[in-house]
């Protein structure tokens, strides 16, 4: 199964802020959620992935909302971006949840296996990316 990422913009309401829709397939899971922020939010994680990683132990992360049970969130998203070998090998761990009630609720957590280049060249385009004019970005793990 191909890996990649796929950011679509559903809406764009009156104050500026968007509604996204986020796509992550891995080679064996994939997850959608639907979160809303404004159209700069990627760009301190896009900066992040243009040099990382600096050191074997960097890491990069991209975050909307907030984990737990006490969270008053309606949604939490989190891209972490690590290595896992010292020989660079990285990969992005995908937690995804909507926190919806027990019967519609869905979390996922997995990670997609990439190189350290691919990342790069994912923060070069994410950072070019305006979602206001373009409504869909994409990357290929």
């Amino acid at each position: 199964m191909e890996q990649y990422i796929k950011i679509s913009v559903i809406y764009i309401d009156d104050d500026e802020s968007l509604q996204f829709q986020i796509e992550v397939c891995s080679a064996s899971c994939k997850s959608i959620l639907e979160f809303y922020d404004y159209a700069d939010c990627f760009q301190e994680f896009a900066k992040g992935l243009t040099n990382f990683p600096k050191t074997i132990k960097d890491n990069v992360v991209f975050q909307v909302g907030e984990d737990g049970e006490e969270s008053n969130w309606a949604y939490f998203l989190k891209l972490k971006v690590y290595c896992y070998e010292a020989n660079g090998h990285s990969a992005i761990n995908v937690i995804m949840d909507n926190r919806g009630d027990e019967q519609t609720r869905h979390r996922s957590e997995y990670s997609l296996t990439t190189l350290p280049a691919n990342l790069n060249t994912f923060g070069q385009r994410l950072l070019k990316w305006n979602p206001k004019t373009d409504k869909i970005f994409e990357w290929n793990a």
